[in-house]
């Protein structure tokens, strides 16, 4: 550590230890130099004028702000005078404003205590030197990571926390992540909300817009998420550690696993995808990335829900596909909304997948998340008579005959199946109930 980092370290141990105001953090500050300096008092006034109220969970911010001041610079590069540390004054850490009942947890021990972990154990699950990206496969590895082909082509990466970090990530997501709300537009991922919600309010609308966003949870970066940590009133090492926590990078020899593109337009989104891969993300298959992935994109939310109100329109938004829908207004401008869409979606970090974007006028079928809204939500008519069929078939010829892939959980799943229908259709889901409940299961 230079020696110009270890003086603003003291200085601001010794800035956060009293009152905030100008004679106090001159005295304060002359007890870790050995006196008063003319250099000191520059560099209260400058760091008052950057924090009016003392920064008491931003301990790091504050130093580093302190490192950067001219007068500290000069001092401390000054040979005939060296300013040295005689007395280091100790802050105790505090939490900063809490707009949501998370818990308190000032310092690195109180977080350590509260997830049930040694210190040693969390720095391991925190990952903050990202060894992740240089583990071999193996016990030491905090995720298992398996490819999986999506049905529009690619692949996308599944990574499955280890039991120690999934359960300390379930312990952040439902005692800090579960009391911070999402956007009111947003549907996915939210409890007491879902895909009806999300599509209901475009129902009968002369045009409804679909955009999707690609790599939705890579896209968040670990800043955003340390960000919302400091939001959340903690200090700036706790909120470092919880980030890490929810935070991963891919190993390189995973990513050699993927499968080769097939063509220049493929090429060109594995390259992406992997860029994002390798730099911290929020793991698909964590816990805690759809409630993080969520608040994330709060500012995205507040910025669209204001473009589609000028624009007389409205907006939902479920995990990555945003919905706008609107009169005949809107129908006549939607090359407009979409190039804002764009621009908004670009400013707040993530990117648009244009080739699944769909602009759906009346006349023609509007489905959003597999949910037909042209007169009022229901479930598409070809799916419907598909998931009858096979009930019909159930019944008459047993549920083996229609298991073609052995499904262990195969009742579950037709259950399932018929409990969405009902959702959004409750005359067509009784049909449905009626024919299941005359299946003999063995």
């Amino acid at each position: 550590m230079s020696k110009r980092i270890a003086v603003a370290n003291a200085l601001a141990s010794a800035f956060l230890s009293g009152p905030w105001t100008t004679a106090g953090l001159v005295e304060r500050g002359a007890e870790v130099i050995g006196g008063r300096t003319p250099w000191l008092l520059s560099v209260v006034r400058s760091t008052r004028r950057f924090f009016p109220r003392p920064p008491h969970a931003r301990f790091e911010l504050l130093a580093e702000i302190l490192a950067t001041r001219p007068a500290l610079q000069r001092a401390c590069g000054n040979p005939h005078a060296p300013v040295k540390i005689l007395h280091w004054v100790a802050t105790e850490p505090e939490m900063g404003r809490q707009p949501w009942p998370v818990p308190s947890l000032p310092t690195q021990a109180e977080l350590t205590d509260w997830l049930g972990m040694t210190d040693a154990q969390l720095g391991w699950l925190a990952d903050a030197r990202g060894l992740e990206r240089m583990t071999p496969p193996g016990q030491w590895r905090r995720y298992r990571y398996t490819w999986i082909p999506k049905r529009s082509g690619g692949e996308r990466l599944l990574e499955q926390p280890g039991l120690d970090l999934s359960r300390l990530q379930r312990k952040v997501l439902h005692g800090i992540l579960d009391v911070i709300p999402p956007h009111e537009a947003a549907y996915g991922f939210v409890a007491g909300r879902g895909v009806r919600g999300f599509a209901e309010p475009h129902v009968g609308q002369a045009v409804v817009v679909r955009v999707d966003l690609e790599d939705f949870f890579l896209s968040v970066k670990p800043a955003r998420v340390w960000g919302m940590f400091r939001a959340a009133g903690y200090p700036d090492d706790v909120a470092t550690t919880l980030a890490g926590l929810c935070t991963t990078r891919t190993p390189s020899g995973v990513l050699e696993q993927a499968r080769r593109a097939a063509d220049g337009e493929a090429l060109t989104a594995r390259w992406r995808l992997a860029r994002r891969l390798e730099s911290r993300h929020l793991a698909q298959g964590a816990p805690t990335s759809p409630a993080l992935a969520n608040l994330a994109a709060y500012r995205l939310d507040v910025r669209l829900s204001a473009l589609a109100s000028a624009l007389g329109a409205r907006y939902t938004r479920y995990a990555d596909d945003l919905a706008f829908s609107g009169g005949d207004a809107l129908a006549r401008s939607t090359g407009r909304l979409l190039r804002c869409v764009a621009r908004i979606v670009r400013e707040e970090g993530f990117t648009v997948r244009t080739e699944k974007t769909r602009v759906m006028r009346r006349g023609r079928q509007q489905r959003l998340a597999g949910v037909v809204v042209n007169e009022h939500p229901s479930v598409p008519r070809a799916d419907y008579d598909r998931l009858k069929a096979i009930l019909h078939l159930c019944r008459t010829r047993g549920p083996a005959s229609q298991n073609t892939g052995s499904h262990p959980e195969f009742r579950a799943h037709l259950l399932g199946r018929v409990a969405w229908v009902s959702q959004l259709n409750p005359t067509r889901g009784a049909r449905l109930r009626a024919i299941f409940e005359q299946i003999a299961w063995e």
